[in-house]
């Protein structure tokens, strides 16, 4: 016993560090909870079909305003940058020696209608005498060519009245259209002519127009469906211009298609289209920078994403949606056009599934999630475009 007693000592001796050692370990961790996500239902929405176009905004009237005859400026009667009305004067030039070839041209006038009364009278006499032999051919001859002279003289010294007339005109310069003034080139006092250059320029800016170009595809689409409506008795589609300004803001006032290209360049395939916009508050201005939408007026239903839900690499366009059993899965989609922070979704996505909009940088595929819907969506600079 004593034998046995030993052994079982020594053996427990040598299990103890074991033992030991065992009860020493750390329990493992615990596992991390499922990640919080946010998540949006995939619905239908009303979508109008629309497409952007980059543009630049220019005056529907843009003029030099120049001289038509030579002198020196008078008058200046507007100021640099106002609105002047249709037949407002803007300039005078220096009247006076077109008042005085008026008159001249006036009294040369007299002088040759008093010519044609002469010329008439010894034309008439020479008829009478003629018959008896008292005048000779030659002298008939003489009588008729004075009175076609005279004739002549006196049509010269019409024109010669019209064109002083006209020049006197000139010598006021009025606005063409009412329009914004730019700066004056010249000031009272100075020498103009002819060729000395815009005096100033005039801008209308009500309407304003803006060109862009649509690619043929697009047009000979646009034109394959206007066939196909109108063969079954539908009218065609109507596309109402609008306006996005530099800072993202729509324009208020809506546009119409005033100008369409009769042909498409072969340099570049598009057709040039020209747009009009009312722009009664001076809200545009020309050279400004703003995206053409071309918008269809009749609402489609459309499946449509937010914005932030949707990610990309090198597959392609792709969201995360949560299962019924609250796993994380991924789909790749196909996107259609932008509207505002939504996507339309071409395919990809069924109406009802959940797709993560906040919280995409905490999963991947597989993992438990737990999601909470959300009503707003916040706008992420960052999304694919």
């Amino acid at each position: 016993m004593t034998l046995l007693r030993k052994r079982r000592s020594i053996l427990l001796a040598a299990a103890a560090p074991l033992l030991f050692t065992a009860c020493s370990d750390p329990a493992p961790p615990p596992a991390p909870p499922p990640p919080a996500v946010e998540v949006k239902a995939v619905a239908m929405e009303p979508v109008a079909t629309q497409f952007e176009f980059v543009a630049r905004t220019r005056a529907s009237e843009d003029t030099e305003i120049r001289a038509r005859i030579t002198g020196n400026i008078v008058e200046r009667n507007f100021a640099e940058g106002q609105v002047v009305q249709e037949g407002d004067l803007l300039y005078r030039i220096d009247p006076r020696p077109y008042r005085a070839a008026l008159n001249v041209a006036n009294a040369e006038l007299s002088q040759a209608r008093a010519a044609v009364d002469v010329a008439q009278r010894n034309l008439k006499r020479g008829e009478e005498l003629a018959p008896n032999g008292y005048i000779s051919d030659a002298e008939m001859d003489k009588l008729r060519g004075d009175y076609d002279g005279a004739l002549a003289s006196r049509e010269a010294a019409e024109a010669a009245v019209e064109r002083a007339s006209i020049d006197l005109d000139f010598t006021d310069i009025r606005a063409p259209f009412t329009g914004t003034a730019g700066r004056s080139q010249l000031s009272k006092g100075d020498l103009v002519n002819p060729t000395a250059g815009a005096l100033v320029t005039l801008v209308q800016l009500d309407p304003m127009l803006t060109d862009f170009d649509i690619d043929e595809q697009a047009l000979a689409e646009n034109m394959k469906l206007n066939q196909s409506r109108i063969a079954q008795g539908l009218d065609p589609l109507v596309y109402t211009p609008r306006l996005k300004l530099v800072t993202g803001d729509e324009y208020a006032q809506a546009g119409e298609i005033d100008y369409a290209s009769n042909r498409i360049n072969p340099s570049t395939g598009t057709v040039t289209v020209t747009a009009k916009f009312p722009n009664p508050d001076g809200m545009l201005i020309p050279g400004q920078f703003v995206r053409v939408v071309l918008r269809r007026g009749e609402a489609e239903m459309r499946l449509m994403i937010p914005q932030p839900s949707v990610l990309e690499d090198m597959q392609g366009r792709y969201v995360y949606t949560v299962a019924d059993d609250d796993t994380v899965v991924r789909k790749n989609v196909v996107l259609g056009s932008r509207q505002g922070i939504n996507w339309v979704v071409e395919s990809g996505l069924e109406e009802g599934d959940r797709v993560i909009v906040n919280g995409v940088q905490k999963v991947r595929p597989g993992i438990k999630v737990v999601p909470s819907t959300v009503a707003a969506v916040p706008h992420r600079e960052n999304a694919p475009q």
